[in-house]
Parts: structure tokens; C-alpha cells; sequence
């Protein structure tokens, strides 16, 4: 299917013919109103791109805010009431604070909560939406091994720069190697193997705990990601078990800053970000009955009404009878017309048959034809790149075999950032080939 096999090492993995999302266990955690709010939606984003994987919703509210009525259409996930304790660090910054919470969050009072699983463990913040799938598979041959995984964040320079004016004061003495330590990592989103992460959370609690007892746990710059990068970088405990991710897995955004085409998963860290994605709920997950499994998620250009200018808008794009002959494959019969760029992923049912991926650049102005001279469409199978198409006449085609994946995606670029130009997509089942 890709010309690169998946780098799998785990004897289990490799006797499953499963989606690799299928070893991957999420656990978000929610407290006070926004997170509350954000929870849902990063829940239903992340089963538009993962349908198989298991999810842990932890309500960390002193009385339980959270139901299942919440979450709308998502899937199965259990949801846990899980109140902070007054512990060192709690003592520190305050019980249920938000600093208090960057540390409780991977505290052995909630890890030791959790249900057993045999899945690797993924920490996820609550205000993440996932815009299209992650390349999961890439990560099980490292984590069987013991690599833990997370993405270097952007701020990286200043980041050394705070360490090293932090170097002569008591937090400094606490880093394992003050004013240097590599790139800063982003802990929002970690992947680790319980059963091998060199007692990952243990030593990172351990420092949160000794910095709140030497009174300079506020003084750590970025919180929780500095403890992360301090065991994860150079010089770190832990060291030779970073597996550094690209930003595209877990970008932080906000109404200026865009992961754009190519990102996986946009983070909106602060109070205005969080503001903003939540002023897009709707948007991202209409009520109306339209709103079913059948509908491709993603990211495509529309033209913004007010000032006429091309925007990324993301959300469901909807398609009138999405079903086949067979009813229950979940594909559509129809094509869908949106704006390049784009990124649009349909979950795929299980015992789906072989799919035929079409788009077509409609006919435009001189400029138009210009700008579709270099475009490209990339298909995506559950994250793994499968084929890169460039346009004939204005037309691609991909035929894409299926085994257990679950999603497909389409994307496509242009040789200019905001194109005008439309694209007619349309995925649909095929008989299978004489080699099934």
C-alpha cells in the first residue's frame, strides 16, 4: 500500500491485523468551565480521525460536570470523577489551580485511578482539536522500545534563554542541566509505553514535588513542559528514550497562527484561543441531523463573506446520500466541491471494499490555471502517506486498497497559499481487485 512499510517491532503489533489506533489509549482531563466546554470537542474531532481508539475523559471537577450527553455522537469512551488531593504541589500553587492542575494531571493518585489497559498511553489536553489523522503506526516499533514521544514546541530559543537566566537561582539547581537540555518540549500531548517509560511520570512528579518543596515551582518557565524537557533532553534522566515529533503533531494556535493543510492537531493554549475554537463549536460540530459519521472532516479554503478574502474554515463537510447500494459502508455517492487547499478524511467502515479516490480542478480564469499548474494530491491512509498524484488535465485518480484501516484522506495543495480554484472530490467503493 505505501511505498515504506511501518517500523513495528512489538510481536503483538505484528501479529495484529488491526488499526494501529487500536493500541493507543487517550486520556483527557477537564476542570472549570472552558475545559468543560472543550473536552467534547476535542473528544469527537479525535474520533473523526482515530474511530478505534480508547478514550478516558476525566472529570477533575470537585462535583462531576461532565456526562455522556456532552460528547453528542462520539463514540465509546468511560468517563472518570476524579477530585485533585491536597499534595505537595497542590500546597504549593494552590488545590485544582491551573498550575496545580499542569502536574496533578500525571500524579500517581491519578495514574493509579486509571483502569488497566494493554495500550500505549496518550496524554492529551483537552483544548487540542484533531484536524486530521495522526501517522499512529510510526510510533509503535519506538514506543514497544521505550521511546517516549512529544513534539519540540516553538519556543525553543526563548526557552533557553529563561533556563539560563533561571541557572544561578535555587530552581536552577533542581534542572538536571540548567541553562542547556535540548528543545523544549510540548506536554500536551505525550505518547509512552507503561509498561517501559524508564518511570517516566514517577521521576517527573518527583521533581514538580521537590521544586513545590524548595518554593520555586512557579518559577519554572512553561511549567510542566520545562519538567518534561528537563527528563527528555540532554542530560536528562531520560534522555536516550525522546522521540521528538514535528509540530504538525500537536501546533499551538491560535486566530493568527494556523497549523494550516498539513497539521494534525491544532493546540489552543491560551485564554484567547480558547475562546476563539469555542466560538466555532457549532461550526466544527453542527447539531442538525446532517451531523452523522458519513460526512468527511477536515479543513478546506472557503471565502469569508465580509471582506471576500479565502479562509481555512474546518468542520464537517456535509454530502447528501452518503450511503451505497450496500448501506453501510459510509461513503458518498456524490462529490463534494471545495476550495484548494484542503484536507478531507472519511472514516471507513469495517469490511469496506477497495475505494476510488476522484477530483477534478474546475475550469477557471488565466490566474486560476496558473496557480493549478503545480498542484498536488496526497492520499492518506490512517495517517500514512499512500500516494502523491499530480493533475492531469485538471484530474486525479487513486484507487486505494483496504485491509483494517479506518480513514482515508485526500489532501491537496496549490502552488499559492490561498487559491480561488475548486475542487470537485468524490470518494466511492469499488469491487475489489482479482489479488484481494
Amino acid at each position: 500500500m505505501s511505498t515504506t512499510e511501518a517500523y513495528v517491532a512489538d510481536p503483538e503489533d505484528q501479529k495484529s491485523s488491526k488499526p494501529a489506533s487500536e493500541r493507543f489509549r487517550f486520556r483527557l482531563l477537564a476542570r472549570g468551565e472552558k475545559a468543560n466546554a472543550l473536552a467534547p470537542l476535542a473528544v469527537k474531532s479525535l474520533l473523526r480521525c482515530h474511530p478505534n481508539v480508547e478514550i478516558i475523559v476525566i472529570d477533575a471537577n470537585d462535583t462531576p460536570q461532565l456526562d455522556h450527553t456532552m460528547f453528542g455522537m462520539a463514540g465509546a469512551f468511560e468517563l472518570l470523577h476524579i477530585v485533585p488531593e491536597e499534595d505537595e504541589v497542590a500546597r504549593a500553587v494552590g488545590r485544582g489551580t491551573r498550575h496545580h492542575l499542569f502536574y496533578w494531571r500525571h500524579s500517581p493518585q491519578l495514574l493509579s485511578a486509571l483502569p488497566h489497559t494493554d495500550r500505549y498511553d496518550v496524554h492529551c489536553d483537552a483544548d487540542i482539536v484533531f484536524l486530521r489523522p495522526l501517522d499512529l503506526a510510526s510510533l509503535l516499533g519506538p514506543l514497544a522500545k521505550g521511546r517516549i514521544a512529544a513534539a519540540v514546541d516553538e519556543s525553543t530559543l526563548e526557552y533557553y534563554a529563561k533556563l539560563g537566566r533561571l541557572a544561578a537561582t535555587t530552581a536552577g539547581g533542581l534542572l538536571p542541566a540548567a541553562g542547556s537540555g535540548g528543545p523544549l518540549l510540548q506536554a500536551g500531548m505525550i505518547f509512552s509505553n507503561p509498561r517501559d517509560d524508564g518511570g517516566f511520570y514517577q521521576e517527573f512528579w518527583k521533581l514538580a514535588v521537590d521544586a513545590a518543596n524548595a518554593g520555586c515551582l512557579t518559577d519554572l518557565p512553561w511549567d510542566d513542559m520545562c519538567v518534561v524537557s528537563a527528563l527528555l533532553g540532554q542530560g536528562g534522566s531520560l534522555w536516550e528514550r525522546l522521540l521528538p515529533l514535528g509540530q504538525e503533531w500537536n501546533y499551538i494556535t491560535d486566530t493568527v497562527k494556523d497549523p494550516g493543510i498539513f497539521g494534525c492537531a491544532a493546540h489552543y493554549g491560551g485564554h484567547r484561543a480558547k475562546a476563539f475554537v469555542l466560538g466555532q463549536a457549532d461550526r466544527l460540530f453542527p447539531r442538525q441531523e446532517t451531523d452523522r459519521a458519513e460526512c468527511p472532516w477536515g479543513t478546506a479554503t472557503t471565502i469569508d463573506p465580509e471582506t471576500g478574502h479565502a479562509r481555512l474554515t474546518r468542520g464537517l463537510w456535509q454530502i447528501q446520500d452518503p450511503l451505497d447500494e450496500r448501506g453501510n459502508l459510509g461513503l458518498p455517492r456524490d462529490s463534494l466541491t471545495v476550495g484548494l487547499p484542503f484536507s478531507l478524511t472519511w472514516a471507513i467502515r469495517n469490511d469496506a471494499p477497495d475505494l476510488v479516490l476522484r477530483a477534478r480542478i474546475s475550469a477557471g480564469d488565466a490566474e486560476s490555471a496558473q496557480e493549478n499548474a503545480s498542484a498536488a494530491f496526497f492520499v492518506y491512509v490512517d495517517g500514512r502517506l499512500h500516494q502523491r498524484l499530480e493533475p492531469e488535465d485538471g484530474h486525479v485518480e487513486a484507487r486505494v486498497r483496504l485491509d483494517q484501516e479506518e480513514t482515508v484522506t485526500l489532501l491537496a495543495v496549490s502552488s499559492v497559499e490561498a487559491s480561488t480554484a475548486r475542487v470537485e472530490v468524490s470518494v466511492t467503493a469499488a469491487a475489489p481487485s482479482a489479488a484481494r
